[in-house]
């Protein structure tokens, strides 16, 4: 069973976090003459702030000999949430529920799209499709199959792309698949224990944040009256998603407000990320992986499709140079930035997994690590470096 969906009142614990345990003091010389440059201030953001980031590290067969630090503490997943949706899109095709071959004109998407709100994902993915000639009547009408908004979805983290599938599958659909993949919890568990909640359509959540019907100008002190209504949370945000794709003229007056106001502000941004994001651990997500990079769905075919989507890094050289197969999805939200991954080194036929969530980052670190990725070279390091887990363990990052 889920906490209220999406619901803030699930999202604050009522123990602190789970603090991590290290073995010794950690030799954070030493750990510099392993870990790349380029992966170091993610590294040194996890000594500095150890409370702030969940990692969790482990080939399959040798989980004991992983790194599980924070591993079951909740985190903002932002983007990364988007594997639900996609699990749930797969096993609807599988199940002759949904035609991956239907056409999807790009008017119906754009009924999703929040301009200035995905960091140009959602324009990158159809940019991306018109050059490639994988659009329908590119020039009148322009369309796609529906197999291509999964990948816009995953390859490009398309907002629009995510909600379209997650309105066309339903929250139920949603919520169950999470728990199908183990990601709920027991019924009546609350505070700590309440480690998932179900994700809400991006397209709502973002215009909870800031929109043209609200009357006061302080959106911080809007959200915050949700906090202790998780109920009236995930009732606005399905209705706000409603009226902005379903209403004409309520997308019309968004937009034009929009472009005349620079709201919601970082400040609003980071701490709708802090509080309502929707959550889960890093030993669930790194679990989760786990289960994908083994064919582990419903079907072989389902299992497959899944796989397709998420392995979109195989198409570079960089990565084919050290892997055969390499799974991936990350998010972004101001404060918050996300990763998880499987891949298969060449030669050696168990997976490698990795969860890195990062939460409450400085803003000026934020910005520099949306451009540097150290979080991203820290787990790719991790993959790729047979000896990267056992060095980190040894040096004091441990369980």
């Amino acid at each position: 069973m889920w906490p209220e969906p999406a619901g803030p009142a699930a999202h604050r614990p009522e123990a602190p976090p789970e603090q991590p345990r290290r073995n010794g003091a950690t030799d954070e010389a030493a750990l510099r003459t392993v870990v790349p440059e380029a992966a170091w201030p993610a590294l040194e953001r996890l000594l500095d702030a150890p409370d702030t980031v969940g990692l969790v590290a482990y080939q399959l067969g040798r989980d004991s000999e992983g790194i599980f630090w924070n591993a079951d503490t909740p985190m903002p997943l932002i983007s990364v949430a988007k594997i639900i949706t996609l699990v749930a899109y797969v096993e609807a095709v599988a199940a002759g529920e949904l035609n991956s071959l239907e056409t999807v004109p790009l008017t119906d998407l754009e009924r999703f799209y929040l301009p200035n709100f995905d960091l140009g994902a959602h324009r990158r993915a159809i940019a991306e499709l018109r050059e490639e000639g994988r659009l329908i009547s590119p020039d009148d009408n322009p369309a796609v199959t529906l197999a291509e908004v999964p990948w816009m979805m995953i390859r490009h983290s398309s907002n629009a792309a995510a909600d379209y599938l997650h309105l066309r599958l339903g929250q139920a659909r949603i919520e169950e698949t999470a728990l199908a993949l183990g990601l709920g919890e027991p019924a009546g568990t609350t505070g700590l224990a309440s480690r998932h909640t179900a994700p809400c359509p991006f397209l709502g959540q973002f215009l909870l944040m800031a929109n043209h019907s609200r009357a006061q100008a302080n959106d911080r002190a809007a959200l915050a009256a949700y906090l202790d209504d998780p109920a009236a949370y995930g009732r606005d945000v399905a209705l706000l998603a409603d009226a902005y794709a379903n209403q004409e003229t309520f997308r019309a007056a968004e937009a034009a407000w929009r472009e005349r106001n620079r709201r919601p502000s970082i400040d609003t941004q980071r701490f709708f990320a802090a509080e309502f994001a929707p959550r889960g651990t890093a030993r669930a997500y790194a679990a989760l992986m786990a289960r994908l990079a083994q064919n582990g769905l419903s079907t072989a075919d389902s299992s497959f499709q899944a796989r397709r989507y998420l392995e979109w890094p195989n198409q570079f050289e960089a990565n084919v140079s050290w892997a055969s197969n390499v799974g991936y999805k990350n998010g972004a939200l101001p404060g918050v930035l996300t990763t998880v991954y499987y891949a298969y080194r060449w030669d050696d036929p168990a997976p490698v997994v990795v969860a890195l969530f990062y939460r409450d980052l400085p803003q000026d670190t934020y910005r520099q690590w949306r451009n540097d990725l150290p979080h991203d070279e820290l787990a790719r390091w991790l993959l790729s470096e047979p000896t990267a887990i056992a060095a980190l363990r040894e040096l004091g990052i441990t369980n």
